[in-house]
């Protein structure tokens, strides 16, 4: 799990809302479905397609088409709210907002000089394969090469004022160009902040200048940040509440009067609520950070994305409605692979097919990346935990799903005591066990992960979290001591035979001892390992001192898709050394599913070992050029291995008659390492009264088998 930036400060950016959509049309029939509601949608693990702002940092490959820090002075930002700007029918364009900006970004997160409160650029660009094209950022005509902040903040830094102003998304109706902004008054913790308003601002010259509306919405609001979407004459916005541990809440206005205020109309549940924003209610359970939201053509699907800060990941859903039946979460990315990543911003000109780009932010390099998943038709785990958040519960007292086992606890409701949302359950006592529970039904034999967050009295020293069987059997258990604010509590148990389990939290207490808790999660893990495919050929053969270039491996996993950038290969191929070479592939899955390895053999042909420099001498030490009839006969060479490995190897010196027979043999072992070299002598003495006879110099597989494994150097009688 990743650790997220500290409190923010005057340098730290912020996250929006942004919300994107086409024309419904009926599902494509290649989606496998006539009916839009009898599927959903996953979508695949992201990779990174390219760096859409900042500098290219030193060992990044990553394509940079904007240049962003040397063109436009924006060397760290983030965000990048993008939505679909066209005016002219034969020039298509993208605006894309981004947050808290720096021309002297000074690294690790959000900070720097030049401080802007937002910028905005703007594309032409229709491939995305390659990366984001910007054809232009805004700038005022004076300062070409430094992007403008378009919404005017005071930036006054002293948490009571107007701090900065963050674009939370963007919709263009007709020729006019609306941003919805909010209006920070102070940062807080990790995810959270406070605002003074959010409001609409306009453009009618093509985003070189704005004006703030004064149609607001209030600090408290559920839409102090927006998505907005246009669908059958309406703009429909979306709305959370400032931060990121919130729910989704759902309003909308005829497109022509996006700045009257009373024209919007708030989605009870089940219609709409003129003029009135206490009406409106939670479509999409928190917590909920950055959401975007766009139609799939493609599929008949509306599809979300979002920053699920408990996850540390950003998770797609899908629905046939606007205004519910989301599925439930698949997560797109994962904080493990890109630490500290938030924002998920659909682009919407990539929903016409199975290929879904969005930009996504990081607060390390504090600057937006363009991002690749694919979607595919299948089965997102659910919550199985039932008003996970006790956002339903309608009083004090704890009420079904949920059973206070033992002792003594309730709700919190509206007491500013909760992680997100409104409600949280407490147990309080001084006395004996005090258990919070549910039950909920599981499929048999299957790996769950159960997750909640508990904050406790300080003297709290034996609390429980964990599941049990239908039997009260503990399946697995968490104990758990003092926790001053909200912690997070996670563990991975198997089903088994049971068809339900029982979740529970709760504590022992150790005179007046409390402990509250939130936003619960009940999850099927994925236990599917990824498969592995070698490319080319099991077993290849090279001669010794070829090129060799390894086919690789592919990997797909069903829920990361693509996953052959992971493969990890063991052993390595010395094309200059002889032998049979094993490499091994491995990888996987982001939930650690490995899959079974495969394996590939090569085999570099060619002799094992070379003589080289032979040299014949006499006993005085001087070089013969012939073999003489008698006297000391002594060879010297360097012996060079081309083996892998480390063996012992036999020089020998071998005196043949005319006919080839052999009349004296010499030889010397020594052990020689792998692609090394050494000098070795071996000799003998001529028996005299002889013609006809040679000296062969070689090295041997044996003494008695006298078979050549190198060259030969020889010396002949004359």
């Amino acid at each position: 799990m990743r650790t997220f930036h500290p409190i923010k400060t005057m340098t730290t950016a912020l996250l929006a809302i942004s919300v994107l959509a086409i024309s419904a049309v009926p599902v494509s029939a290649e989606a496998g479905a006539t009916d839009g509601s009898a599927f959903e949608l996953i979508g695949t693990k992201a990779t990174k397609v390219a760096r859409v702002t900042g500098a290219t940092p030193a060992g990044e490959n990553l394509p940079n088409p904007n240049e962003t820090a040397s063109r436009y002075a924006l060397g760290g930002t983030d965000l990048g709210i993008v939505w679909d700007a066209t005016t002219d029918p034969d020039k298509p364009k993208v605006m894309a907002a981004f947050g808290d900006s720096f021309d002297g970004w000074g690294g690790n997160g959000g900070g720097g000089t030049g401080w802007r409160g937002n910028v905005l650029a703007l594309s032409e660009d229709q491939d995305l394969s390659d990366g984001l094209s910007f054809d232009k950022m805004i700038t005022d005509p004076a300062t070409p090469g430094y992007a403008k902040e378009i919404i005017h903040s005071d930036h006054n830094t002293s948490g009571s004022g107007d701090y900065t102003a963050i674009p939370t998304a963007g919709i263009t109706v007709g020729s006019r160009h609306y941003i919805h902004y909010m209006q920070i008054r102070s940062w807080g913790a990790a995810g959270r902040w406070n605002i003074n308003f959010s409001e609409f601002a306009y453009s009618d010259d093509d985003g070189q200048t704005w004006t703030k509306s004064g149609v607001k919405w209030g600090p408290d609001s559920k839409f102090g940040q927006a998505a907005l979407l246009k669908d059958g004459g309406y703009v429909y916005m979306y709305g959370t509440p400032a931060g990121r541990f919130d729910g989704v809440y759902l309003a909308r206005v005829p497109e022509a009067d996006v700045l009257t205020k009373e024209k919007y109309e708030y989605w009870n549940g089940s219609g709409w609520t003129p003029n009135d924003e206490s009406a409106a209610a939670k479509i999409i359970d928190e917590p909920v950070g950055e959401l975007s939201v766009a139609y799939n053509d493609y599929y008949g699907k509306y599809i979300m994305t979002y920053l699920n800060e408990d996850r540390a990941a950003i998770a797609l859903r899908s629905s046939s409605e606007l205004t519910g039946g989301w599925s439930g979460e698949s997560e797109i990315a994962t904080g493990d692979e890109y630490p500290a990543l938030y924002g998920a911003f659909i682009h919407p000109w990539s929903l016409h097919g199975k290929d879904l780009y969005f930009l996504m932010s990081q607060w390390g390099p504090y600057n937006v990346f363009l991002m690749h998943s694919t979607l595919e038709i299948g089965h997102p785990a659910k919550n199985e935990i039932a008003d996970p958040s006790f956002e339903l519960q309608p009083a004090a007292a704890i009420a079904a799903p949920w059973v206070l086992e033992s002792g003594n606890g309730g709700i919190d409701r509206n007491h500013s005591f909760s992680r997100g949302g409104a409600n949280n359950a407490y147990l309080r006592n001084d006395t004996g066990w005090n258990g919070l529970t549910q039950t909920v039904q599981v499929v048999p034999n299957t790996e769950y992960e159960l997750d909640g967050f508990i904050r406790t009295s300080q003297n709290n020293n034996a609390g429980y979290f964990g599941v049990r069987a239908p039997d009260g059997s503990i399946l697995k258990e968490l104990p758990f001591g003092r926790f001053d604010d909200y912690a997070k509590q996670s563990i991975r148990f198997n089903s088994g035979d049971n068809t339900s389990v029982t979740v529970f939290t709760g504590f022992w207490a150790n005179g007046d001892t409390w402990i509250q808790l939130d936003d619960y999660s009940l999850l099927a893990v994925d236990s599917v390992p990824p498969v592995l495919t070698l490319k080319g050929e099991a077993s290849m053969e090279i001669p010794q001192g070829g090129m060799f270039e390894d086919p690789g491996a592919s990997a797909a996993d069903d829920l990361d898709g693509d996953i052959s950038r992971k493969i990890v290969v063991d052993g390595a191929v010395d094309p200059a050394l002889v032998g049979t070479y094993t490499l091994t592939y491995h990888v996987s899955d982001s939930a650690g599913n490995e899959a079974v390895p495969v394996t590939r053999t090569v085999q570099v042909t060619g002799p094992a070992y070379a003589i080289q420099n032979a040299v014949f001498k006499d006993s005085s030490g001087q070089t013969l050029s012939k073999l003489p009839k008698k006297g000391m006969v002594i060879a010297s060479a360097d012996v060079r291995s081309f083996t892998s490995s480390a063996t012992p190897v036999t020089l020998v010196l071998v005196l043949y008659d005319k006919k080839g027979e052999i009349q004296n043999v010499s030889g010397v072992t020594q052990a020689i390492g792998p692609g090394a070299t050494i000098s070795v002598s071996a000799g003998f003495r001529m028996t005299g009264n002889n013609s006809g006879y040679e000296a062969k110099l070689f090295v041997a597989d044996s003494l008695s088998g006298l078979q050549p494994l190198s060259n030969i150097a020889s010396l002949q009688q004359k």
